[in-house]
């Protein structure tokens, strides 16, 4: 994969004030900004552009649940203003435009379609939008220049370690090839990881207890849920959760924690030829270093 120019521009010289974002050669354009620099974000072009949104921020009443809503307007600013009095929730704004003013209106619906459909399927925040966004028809030539301006948006969520769109599973396509399979063993359960373009993927056919821990935090009762709701996890009758498909986990310490139903040190539990990650990182860093 060829490397990619991606320009953050912090506005006022804070990382988590507004800022902009963009990507060498191509149209898009991002700004990202807090709440409560919504009166900077209106003085702004981009502002007055026809775009796609996200607002981010907590639920309510549980603190650990991220909610997301996902709009567009034409322009965006009117609809966020109306946001700001309406929707209590989000604490960000994300918003995304084209430089050259491109984009027609019925591309801008068709990409917040596909957003929220990405979000849902993602199942990592509570999406609240009351009503599902649809899919207008558009032309072949327009829809692949949409496709094209999402998969921009996807790697600049990425690079930004906003992961709302990043699938919990890997494609159905996908192979997986990986010189190191890692083992974890906890009580009678028996699962494998890999580690996959820098994801840790739990393998399809592995097993999980099946009861929480009496110490397990909030969150991570939150992410047995959410595997189990979205039936990537299920209980396979002999007293464990077994894994459906592969599944995808940002570090091996959450990944270790889906299985054990606890918190867990990934670094130290996931095992390959008797040897943890943890041994296998100081291998690594150490001959670096003889070299």
């Amino acid at each position: 994969m060829s490397g990619k120019l991606i320009r953050l521009f912090l506005a006022d010289g804070q990382p988590n004030g507004l800022r902009t974002v963009e990507i060498s050669n191509m149209t898009i354009h991002g700004t990202i900004f807090p709440r409560t620099q919504l009166d900077k974000f209106i003085t702004r072009d981009s502002s007055t552009k026809p775009g796609v949104y996200m607002l981010l921020g907590p639920d309510v009443e549980n603190p650990e649940q991220n909610v997301l809503y996902v709009g567009e307007g034409d322009p965006v600013l009117p609809r966020l203003k109306s946001h700001a009095s309406n929707k209590d929730f989000w604490t960000e704004a994300i918003v995304f435009s084209s430089k050259d003013d491109y984009l027609t209106k019925t591309q801008i619906k068709y990409l917040e379609a596909e957003i929220y459909a990405l979000a849902k399927e993602a199942y990592r925040v509570k999406l609240d939008n009351s009503q599902v966004p649809t899919r207008p028809n558009i032309s072949e030539v327009d829809r692949a220049e949409v496709i094209q301006f999402l998969e921009a948006i996807k790697l600049v969520l990425l690079a930004l370690g906003i992961d709302i769109l990043e699938p919990r599973t890997l494609a159905e396509t996908s192979t997986v090839s990986s010189e190191k399979i890692f083992e974890l063993t906890p009580k009678n359960a028996f699962a494998k990881m890999a580690i996959i373009n820098n994801k840790y993927v739990v393998l399809k056919g592995s097993t999980a207890v099946l009861d929480n821990r009496p110490s397990i935090p909030s969150f991570i009762i939150k992410l047995r849920q959410d595997l189990v709701a979205t039936g990537i996890m299920a209980d396979n009758g002999d007293g464990l959760y077994a894994f459906t498909q592969d599944a995808t986990f940002n570090s091996p310490s959450y990944a270790a924690a889906a299985i054990v139903g606890g918190a867990a040190n990934g670094r130290k539990l996931w095992k390959w030829e008797g040897k943890t990650l943890k041994e296998l990182d100081k291998e690594a860093t150490d001959r670096e270093s003889d070299d």
